[in-house]
């Protein structure tokens, strides 16, 4: 492990220049003590973590005192300045050591991790997109900053993190580029905005993060951690009840002269999304949020003709006038986000189903919390066209709405992870599930139903095993399930149906 180490280090110090060499060498380090932590003891009571952790750093630190190289005199450096309170004490000892005998060691090794943090600063974009946290360090050799970028369009999730110029040439930009508000904060208040914003990071599977994330994370955190100051804790976010929104939807309606039938369902969807899935409130006005709400959220939320979507962007673009009077945004970003909705536009169009649930033209089905995670519903699949619309006569308003859900989606889903010739095979399944069971479908979320479908197609003609082109963990990884949950469903599928050979 130590060999890796070092080899790690002398590849991540031979990619910079050499005035970064201090920064790079405590990021790096940083970084690989812990992944070490994940693998090594990542679980376990904290008494028996603790032990390990001081078993391993103990070790290495007698391995590498023992050596005479440089390169091990510079790993050992960064470990003794960024390995946390449990493994320090021995590779403090072991450093101490070496440096009394090491021979012509480059001024820049005694500068890792010995950077003081002097003021930090946040930079907010006046559309309220995300904002970026600037923690300046001084240093007479390599003054830097440390920029956290905080995505607010994604639940406020930590999305950037690198090494800046110096805070200077950082706000000229800033400045220059416009469109941004300033302050200047306390390092202990910066900190609790970044700590935050990396404990909603780390609740997500798999964050859409920059590569620059995962090299400068360790460093960021052990830097935060040793602040003399505790960090503050942002304020809680204010909630917004739903009498709340309903009163802001007829504070619109009021202000506006002629809009669609549908004018207050369609601005009450777009305050739920921005309350309850980005960060910033109802009323900012942001063409990125224009992108996520109809192009992304919308057609996942809602099964709809064209009558109700041709509706959307007219409602939209009165909302996001109405939102940047209230907030006195900048004309030019509230034009800008307007524009958003007509390059938008078309998202909507190709979500747009012909009478998906037998119902007269304009209405829609939302989809409520338990069947959120449709997330590629109706999506439109290159080579496979729309989906077919199922019969749904002789059947009940929830039974029309579920069958319309289910059999067009396990339709998309065979196509799209198994090949166009099972889609129809998927399409029949799930309309007898409907018909035939309906009592089934309470023993799994309404979600899991296609996955099981296509699992159950998949497995029925041969597609996954040895030699074959799928294997049980491709397929449910492709599926974003378990094959656990998976084989269960599929189960409960043969059990109960009568499914043709």
């Amino acid at each position: 492990m130590l060999e890796t180490l070092l080899e790690t280090l002398s590849l991540d110090l031979a990619a910079v220049p050499a005035a970064l060499h201090p920064v790079i060498a405590e990021a790096s380090v940083a970084r690989s003590a812990s992944m070490l932590a994940d693998q090594l003891w990542p679980a376990g009571r904290p008494d028996e973590i603790g032990e390990v952790e001081r078993f391993f750093w103990a070790d290495a630190a007698r391995v590498l005192g023992e050596r005479r190289d440089l390169e091990s005199f510079v790993l050992l450096t960064s470990l003794a300045r960024t390995v946390g309170p449990a493994g320090r004490l021995p590779l403090q000892r072991a450093h101490v050591s070496r440096l009394r005998t090491q021979d012509a060691v480059p001024e820049w090794v005694t500068r890792i991790a010995g950077f003081r943090l002097t003021s930090a600063i946040v930079s907010e974009d006046i559309t309220g997109d995300g904002l970026s946290v600037v923690l300046d360090y001084d240093d007479e050799q390599h003054p830097h900053t440390v920029v956290v970028f905080i995505d607010n369009n994604l639940g406020a999730i930590v999305k950037d993190v690198f090494v800046g110029p110096p805070v200077d040439r950082v706000l000229e930009a800033y400045q220059r580029g416009g469109r941004v508000t300033i302050r200047t904060v306390r390092p202990s208040t910066a900190a609790g905005i970044i700590l935050q914003a990396l404990g909603e990071t780390r609740d997500y599977d798999d964050p859409p993060v920059s590569e620059d994330f995962e090299f400068f994370t360790g460093l960021l955190v052990n830097r935060l951690t040793q602040l003399p100051e505790r960090p503050i804790r942002p304020p809680v976010r204010p909630l917004l009840s739903p009498r709340q929104r309903d009163q802001l939807v007829e504070e619109f309606l009021e202000s506006a002269s002629v809009l669609p039938d549908d004018a207050a369902d369609i601005v009450r969807l777009w305050i739920d999304h921005a309350v309850d899935h980005t960060v910033g409130g109802p009323l900012r006005v942001s063409a990125v949020l224009v992108e996520l709400f109809l192009a992304h959220w919308l057609p996942r939320k809602v099964l709809a003709d064209s009558t109700y979507f041709d509706a959307v962007p007219v409602v939209v673009k009165a909302w996001l006038q109405f939102a940047g009077d209230r907030t006195q945004l900048p004309l030019d970003a509230v034009d800008e986000a307007i524009d958003a909705v007509d390059v938008w536009q078309p998202a909507l169009e190709a979500a747009a189903m012909v009478d998906p649930v037998g119902t007269k033209p304009g209405e829609r089905v939302f989809l409520e919390d338990t069947t959120n995670d449709l997330e590629d519903a109706y999506r439109a699949l290159a080579g496979l066209g729309s989906p077919p619309q199922p019969d749904l006569r002789g059947l009940d308003n929830s039974q029309a709405a579920t069958l319309s859900v289910l059999a067009p989606h396990a339709w998309l889903m065979a196509g799209e992870t198994l090949g166009t010739a099972y889609a129809p095979d998927a399409f029949d399944i799930a309309e007898r599930l409907v018909r035939d069971a309906p009592d089934l479908l309470a023993k799994a979320r309404l979600s899991t139903w296609p996955r099981a479908i296509v699992w159950l197609l998949a497995h029925r003609h041969r597609l996954v095993g040895p030699g074959e082109p799928l294997t049980p963990y491709a397929l449910a990884t492709d599926l974003s399930s378990s094959p656990a949950t998976l084989r269960k469903t599929a189960k409960l599928l043969t059990d109960t149906l009568i499914l043709p050979l």
